[in-house]
C-alpha cells in the first residue's frame, strides 16, 4: 500500500545646428557666422569633455547601490571602502591622477554643484551595490512552523506517517527569482524546506539536491545548467545547524533540468535497501528536454515502497499537467499551493499532539536567537552601508581642500562644496536609516506573524485534547 505522508512546498538630438539663409551673406556677415560658429563649436568640445552633471546624487537606496564607482576608485575594496577610520584626503596612489582631471574641469566651471558632479565621477564609492542591494533584498529567512493537523485513520491504513528516507529535490531555476505574496518565490521555498526538514527529521534520515542553480537562463549556459545536479546534504540522519546552511547557499538563475534530478537521485540511491520517498519542490515544467515522468517511473519501479511526491508552487496549467503525470507515475501524489501557508498546512500525523509536542511548540517561533541574528544581519549591512557614505564624504572633503591647497579653486568655492559634500552625506544616511527600519519591521512583522500562527495553534490542540478527555 502507498505510504501515507507529510508533504510541503518547499514552495529595468541635442544637436547643434545652424540655419542658413536663402541669400548669400556679404563678407562681413560670413566673418561674424563664422566667429559665431567657432565659439558655439569651443563651448560644446568643453561640455562634451565634463564628466559630470548637477543633481547626480542618489535619492533612493536603489538608486544609491546602481550608482558607478568612481572612475580613479574602482578598484577599491570593501575593506578599503568600509573603514572606520576614514581619512579626509585623496588616497596618495590616486592624487596625481585627480588632480590632472581637475585641473581640466577647473578651466571650465567653478560651480560647486557641478565640482560635486565631478567628484562623484572621479572618487565616487567603489561597493555601493555590493553593500546596499543585500539589505534592499534582505527578507528575514524563519523557519516556516509544521503545525500538522490532527486525523483519524480510515480503514486498514497504514500508520507510518513518514517515510525512512526523505529526499527532497529543490528547483532553484531563475522562475524561482519571481516573486509571490512579497517574498522571492526562492525565499519562500527555501523557509518551507527547512520547516520540513525540521519536523521530518525526527524520524527520517535526510537528503537534499538542488538543481537550477548553475549558469543562467540564456541559451549560452543551457548545457552547464541542465547538467549540474547536487546532492548539498547527503542523506544522513538531521542536524538542523548543517541542513540550514546547505539551504541557505541555494541561490536561483538557470533551467529546470527535473528529469536529471530525478535520474540523478536514484542511480546515487539505487542500493538503499530502507523505503524511499522523493518529494519535488517545483514551480515550473521541464525545460532541458528530459522526460521526467519517465525518470519517476523508474525511481519508483525500484521498490514497492519508492515514491515520488511533488508539490507544484504557483504554476501554470502546462506545468501542473506535467508535474501531476509526474507524481502518478512515481506512484506519488502531488499537491498545488499557491501560498507559504498551504506549502507548510499539509504535513498530517496520524494523532494528536502530546503534552510534550505542546510545550515544545515554542522552539518553532523565531524568537530568542533566530530574531537576534537576523535583526544582527541588518545592523552588520547597514553600519557598513553608513562607513561607505562616510568615508566616500571624507574623500570628497579631502579633495575639496586639496583644489584649494592648489589654487584651482577659492574658499568660497570650497566651503560652498563642503556643504553640499555634508548635505548629500546627510541624506544618505538618513535615507539609508529608513531603509534599515523598514527591514526592522519586516522582521518583527515576520515574528509575530508565526508566533500567533503556533499560539493559536497550540490553543486549539489544547481545547481538542480536553474535549476528548471529557
Amino acid at each position: 500500500m502507498k505510504t501515507k505522508f507529510a508533504m510541503i512546498i518547499l514552495s529595468a538630438c541635442i544637436v547643434l545646428a545652424g540655419c542658413s539663409k536663402d541669400a548669400e551673406p556679404d563678407d562681413e556677415k560670413v566673418t561674424a557666422v563664422v566667429h559665431e560658429d567657432d565659439k558655439n563649436s569651443t563651448k560644446k568640445e568643453v561640455e562634451d569633455k565634463k564628466p559630470f552633471t548637477k543633481g547626480a546624487q542618489a535619492t533612493t537606496p536603489e538608486e544609491l547601490a546602481q550608482l558607478s564607482p568612481g572612475t580613479l576608485t574602482k578598484d577599491f575594496t570593501i575593506e578599503q571602502e568600509t573603514s572606520m577610520w576614514s581619512k579626509r584626503e585623496v588616497p596618495s596612489e590616486i592624487k596625481e591622477n585627480f588632480l590632472s582631471e581637475m585641473k581640466s574641469i577647473t578651466e571650465s566651471t567653478k560651480d560647486p554643484e557641478e565640482l560635486h558632479g565631478a567628484l562623484i565621477h572621479l572618487l565616487g564609492g567603489a561597493q555601493y551595490g555590493e553593500l546596499v542591494q543585500p539589505l534592499i533584498d534582505f527578507s528575514p529567512s524563519f523557519k516556516e512552523p509544521i503545525l500538522p493537523e490532527p486525523r483519524e485513520i480510515q480503514g486498514d491504513e497504514e500508520q507510518k506517517s513518514v517515510p525512512t528516507n526523505g529526499i527532497i529535490l529543490l528547483d532553484a531555476s531563475s522562475s524561482m527569482l519571481l516573486q509571490a505574496d512579497g517574498k522571492l518565490k526562492m525565499d519562500t521555498a527555501k523557509s518551507a524546506v527547512k520547516g520540513f526538514a525540521s519536523m521530518m527529521g525526527k524520524e527520517s534520515d535526510l537528503s537534499l539536491y538542488v538543481y537550477g542553480h548553475t549558469g543562467t537562463q540564456n541559451k549560452s549556459d543551457k548545457a552547464l545548467s541542465c547538467g549540474t545536479i547536487d546532492e548539498i546534504y547527503p542523506l544522513a540522519s538531521y542536524d538542523e545547524k548543517k541542513f540550514d546552511e546547505a539551504v541557505d547557499q541555494v541561490k536561483a538563475s538557470g533551467w529546470t533540468p527535473l528529469a536529471r534530478a530525478i535520474k540523478q537521485a536514484r542511480l546515487d540511491h539505487e542500493g538503499e535497501d530502507s523505503d524511499i520517498t522523493l518529494y519535488i519542490v517545483s514551480d515550473g515544467a521541464e525545460t532541458c528536454d528530459g522526460d521526467p515522468i519517465a525518470e519517476a517511473k523508474s525511481f519508483a519501479e525500484l521498490a514497492n515502497d519508492r515514491h515520488v511526491n511533488v508539490i507544484g508552487f504557483q504554476v501554470d496549467q502546462t506545468a501542473e499537467n506535467q508535474l501531476k503525470k509526474v507524481a502518478e507515475a512515481g506512484n506519488g501524489t502531488y499537491m498545488a499551493a499557491n501560498s507559504l501557508e498551504e506549502m507548510t498546512s499539509n504535513i498530517a500525523k496520524v494523532w494528536l499532539p502530546s503534552d510534550l509536542d505542546l510545550a515544545t511548540l515554542v522552539y518553532q517561533k523565531p524568537v530568542g536567537w533566530p530574531e537576534a541574528m537576523a535583526y544582527e544581519t541588518v545592523r552588520r549591512s547597514s553600519d557598513k552601508i553608513t562607513f561607505a557614505i562616510n568615508t566616500e564624504s571624507d574623500r570628497f572633503a579631502g579633495a575639496t581642500s586639496l583644489l584649494e591647497e592648489e589654487e584651482l579653486i577659492d574658499e568660497q568655492t570650497a566651503q560652498e562644496l563642503l556643504d553640499i559634500i555634508e548635505n548629500t552625506r546627510t541624506k544618505y544616511r538618513d535615507m539609508m536609516d529608513i531603509k534599515e527600519e523598514e527591514k526592522r519591521t519586516l522582521i518583527q512583522n515576520e515574528v509575530d506573524r508565526i508566533t500567533k500562527l503556533v499560539d493559536d495553534y497550540k490553543e486549539r490542540m489544547e481545547n481538542l485534547k480536553n474535549e476528548q478527555g471529557k
